[in-house]
């Protein structure tokens, strides 16, 4: 079993080394994206009933345009019979970029969509508290009736309705008549 942080970290150093770090960001997020569309590849690329050539074949057929180190990671992957690590390895490169660049990611999670507006004051107000470039997605969640939710830095700040809710629910059935 790989250590898919170590890898993303790798593939990294060698992008800033020969300068195609912004380029294999891009192929990155674009093949998160279609490994997340089409889940089955990772399975051909895994399977011991393909032969490594065939293996090997269909990745420099699918990732023809992509940067050459990181087709040959997905390759090296792929000999190993350890594709199935690849979204991890893709995952935390992105992670190892976003941290040598100074951005934090948040998600907002609210009952509606956030306008531009909101969305520019909460991502002022978090840079200023973290000193980093943070880019929002806000996610819209009905249930959780008002408020927000945040999560970045691997906690989650929560101020929704719901909780509040749930919370003095908690204190009325555990007081005492």
């Amino acid at each position: 079993m790989i250590n898919a942080i170590e890898y993303g970290r790798a593939l990294f150093l060698l992008t800033e080394e020969v300068g195609s770090t912004e380029r294999v960001r891009e192929d990155v997020t674009v093949l998160i994206a279609a490994i997340e569309e089409n889940p089955d590849v990772i399975k051909l690329l895994d399977t011991p009933a393909v032969s490594k050539a065939e293996r090997l074949s269909v990745i420099d057929k699918i990732l023809s345009s992509v940067d050459v180190n990181l087709c040959s990671l997905v390759k090296m992957l792929a000999e190993k019979r350890e594709a199935h690590s690849l979204i991890k390895v893709l995952k935390a490169y992105l992670s190892v970029y976003d941290e040598a660049r100074g951005i934090e990611r948040v998600e907002a999670i609210t009952a509606i969509p956030l306008s531009e507006e909101q969305v520019k004051r909460l991502t002022d107000r978090l840079a200023k508290r973290t000193g980093k470039t943070v880019i929002v997605t806000n996610t819209v969640d009905p249930s959780i009736l008002g408020g927000i939710k945040l999560r970045y830095m691997g906690i989650q700040l929560d101020g929704s309705l719901k909780t509040r809710l749930d919370g003095f629910e908690k204190m009325l059935t555990d007081t005492i008549i």
